[in-house]
């Protein structure tokens, strides 16, 4: 019983923490809202994660196009923003989207999530393909 309580105290600040976060208009319309970064620099993995209410509706849920568009701006704009020069670059940025927030490494099929990882070349995302 604590714990339950515990987990919902910290969900509650947790949305208490994202509603004071700005939104983020990506080019498919939804909004998002940065959740946080995970550096994983000793194999050089730059972790973005990002609220993206819309996933949860069939019909406000981007196409798959839109999606890959919107990740890679995400990309771009806050994960090459974040090394300070040509040196810092990690080696791959994965940029996640989730409908609500979910622990990191922790799966959850009730939530929808999607990612992609790219490659930082000449101060542009480039997608990898898995």
């Amino acid at each position: 019983m604590r714990r339950l309580a515990l987990s919902a105290l910290m969900t509650g600040l947790l949305v208490e923490c994202l509603a004071a976060q700005p939104a983020i208009t990506l080019p498919s319309g939804q909004a998002v809202t940065f959740l946080e970064q995970r550096e994983e620099a000793d194999v050089g993995i730059l972790r973005l994660r990002f609220i993206a209410p819309d996933l949860a509706s069939p019909l406000k849920r981007p196409s798959f196009e839109d999606l890959t568009l919107d990740l890679e701006v995400l990309c771009v704009e806050f994960g090459l923003k974040k090394a300070a020069n040509a040196d810092d670059l990690p080696k791959q940025i994965v940029v996640s989207l989730s409908a609500e927030p979910v622990e990191f490494g922790v799966a959850n099929t009730e939530v929808e999530q999607v990612f992609e990882a790219f490659t930082a070349q000449n101060e542009t995302c480039m997608l990898e393909m898995f």
